[in-house]
């Protein structure tokens, strides 16, 4: 039976994972609270008592403007407690699937990104989620590393639930317009990771990158107006432009990702980000 231990229980991606376990599998699921992998000494005893076949990485710092405030504590979780898992899996050699982000590039290219483009972030956020690759690509622990982007779910806080609660106070609403990229419903990635964890026929290196997220693109704009159409929600949604909604990270302009390769080595059928947000708010509203 294998044995799956999942980082960031609570967080949407690990909630996910979690309404979807297999009981014919051995899942555990920890938070924060259970394990901090920013303490190195936590994780090492943790992993010695309980080795593993797959660690899911689902623990990071995402709170991308704060970040740029608060750049010790993101480098604390995305960087340095990405060291400490790797430190500590890798004497069980345990595989790692670690989640990581578009906003490792800079937004400048005009096509969808592939796994081969390099990367290049413009915000502390981005940076740090690089540089958690870096460390990952230089160890010797078989990992894949899944960029993924617009991240949404029933679970926790996210651009479609912000959506839905500021749609229904306000009658006006002012949503950038110039920033493109495509949602990702992570129920679906999470049916992916599932996916990659019981391949028998994927050869595991170190570092092996692939791309997730939903078919499709939109501006945000363009996301809360078919968030508002489905949720029948009358509010009117003004375009905005970057300089016009002033943040204190800067956000990628384009970051599409090229989701090629991981739909022709794992058969992954990727649905429109349109059709994946209907059934996100179907469920919402059961």
């Amino acid at each position: 039976m294998i044995k799956i231990i999942i980082l960031g229980k609570g967080g949407q991606l690990a909630s996910e994972l979690e309404s979807l376990k297999s009981y014919d599998q051995n899942w555990s699921f920890l938070s924060i609270g259970e394990l901090n992998i920013c303490d190195k000494d936590a994780v090492s005893t943790y992993f010695k008592s309980n080795p593993c076949d797959v660690v899911v990485n689902c623990a990071a710092y995402t709170a991308v403007d704060k970040a740029e405030e608060e750049i010790e504590a993101c480098y604390n979780v995305n960087l340095i407690g990405v060291e400490n898992l790797l430190e500590s899996i890798k004497f069980n050699n345990s595989k790692l699937i670690h989640i990581s982000s578009d906003y490792v590039f800079d937004g400048n290219k005009p096509t969808p990104y592939s796994e081969k483009d390099p990367g290049s972030p413009v915000e502390v956020y981005g940076k740090s989620k690089l540089a958690g690759e870096k460390v990952i690509n230089d160890s010797k622990v078989k990992s894949i590393i899944i960029r993924t982007s617009w991240l949404y779910s029933n679970y926790g806080h996210n651009f479609v639930k912000t959506m839905l609660k500021i749609g229904k106070e306000r009658e006006n609403i002012g949503v950038v317009a110039d920033q493109f990229g495509s949602p990702t419903f992570a129920y679906d990635l999470a049916k992916t990771i599932i996916k990659i964890v019981e391949d028998k026929k994927y050869t595991w290196s170190i570092g092996d990158v692939f791309h997730y997220s939903n078919e499709g693109s939109c501006t945000w704009h363009e996301f809360a107006l078919e968030i508002f159409k489905i949720s029948n929600i009358d509010v009117n949604v003004k375009k905005l432009t970057t300089d016009e909604f002033p943040t204190k990270a800067k956000r990628p302009k384009y970051s599409l990702l090229d989701k090629s390769k991981i739909k022709d080595v794992f058969g992954i059928d990727v649905p429109h980000w349109k059709n994946s947000l209907m059934k996100m708010l179907e469920k919402e509203f059961r």
